[in-house]
């Protein structure tokens, strides 16, 4: 089988004969630097830099079967959070660093109701703006970011599916749950679950549609059918399993039948502890959800 062939069993759920039908895929982002010899701010700031690192990584360890198609550069820009640059801010072959910030602009839970008032994509995209640095100025500068991360995308893309390398996913999004907890840092917006929470539910369920809705719009014109989806704020590291249902639940489970009804699969990047909410997904089609756990998830339990 190669791996495509591979890929695609294990997301219908297929039992593999043998080891040698399950896919590869070590996430592999900074740790390219250490074996390659090539410095953190060569991978962030140059793409090829970016690449090279990677092809050195493999010819020392194996091709992976999958990997994650996504430049350093722009992992660290998309997760609409402040962050230290390697090179800029840190000595050369530091690791990136984000820096949690209260990016809220209004206090006493008003800033919900200017999230309802400007609509989704208009308030995340002035967020992103900000925390630019230097900020960006005009939204002219974050459609062009955003253009230069899909010929990123691209680039690494061409590089690596003719070497029979698979993208793991083909775009990705995050639950406006996440992007809230983040941009408000988490102990204010646990606060506000407890201050605010009609608040918060009702941005959630009238702002996920537009999340869906360019998440959708990505996937198809770039012809993908796997969207991966960072809910790094959901797990029982971060809120109990009462606040998952509540809060966290209707969001993911309203994407996930989204997407899963154009046909297009979810990868979920589950860091933390993920063992108590994973009853909720079987709740939704079969094969129509998938995980990325780290070691906080016992992967046997989870599995069963």
């Amino acid at each position: 089988m190669n791996s495509a062939e591979k890929l695609e069993k294990m997301l219908r759920l297929e039992k593999p004969k043998d080891r040698s039908e399950i896919p590869y895929f070590p996430q592999i982002i900074t740790w390219a630097g250490t074996v390659s010899g090539i410095s953190q701010k060569e991978m962030i700031f140059d793409v090829d830099q970016n690449i090279r690192a990677l092809d050195l990584t493999f010819e020392k360890i194996g091709k992976p079967d999958v990997m994650m198609c996504t430049a350093m550069r722009d992992t660290t820009f998309i997760m609409g959070i402040p962050v230290r640059l390697p090179g800029k801010d840190l000595e050369d072959n530091a690791l990136y660093q984000f820096v949690e910030s209260d990016l809220f602009t209004l206090p006493e839970g008003g800033e919900y109701e200017r999230i309802r008032k400007m609509g989704w994509q208009n308030w995340n995209g002035e967020l992103l703006c900000r925390i630019q640095d230097p900020p960006f100025t005009s939204l002219e500068q974050l459609f062009g970011r955003f253009a230069l991360m899909g010929q990123n995308a691209g680039k690494m893309a061409m590089h690596f599916i003719p070497q029979g390398i698979q993208p793991l996913t083909h775009t990705a999004c995050a639950p406006v749950f996440d992007t809230l907890s983040q941009s408000h840092t988490m102990e204010e917006f646990c606060y506000d679950l407890y201050d605010y929470p009609e608040e918060v539910k009702q941005v959630i369920l009238e702002c996920t549609p537009a999340v869906i809705g360019q998440a959708i719009g990505t996937a198809k014109q770039v012809q993908g059918n796997r969207v991966g989806v960072y809910a790094m704020r959901s797990s029982a590291t971060f809120v109990s399993p009462d606040a998952f249902e509540e809060f966290c639940w209707p969001g993911l489970k309203m994407m996930i039948e989204a997407f899963w009804a154009e046909g297009i699969t979810t990868v979920l990047h589950a860091d933390g502890n993920w063992l108590p909410m994973l009853s909720y997904f079987t709740r939704l089609p079969k094969s129509s959800v998938h995980f990325e756990f780290d070691g906080d998830t016992d992967m046997r339990k989870g599995y069963e």
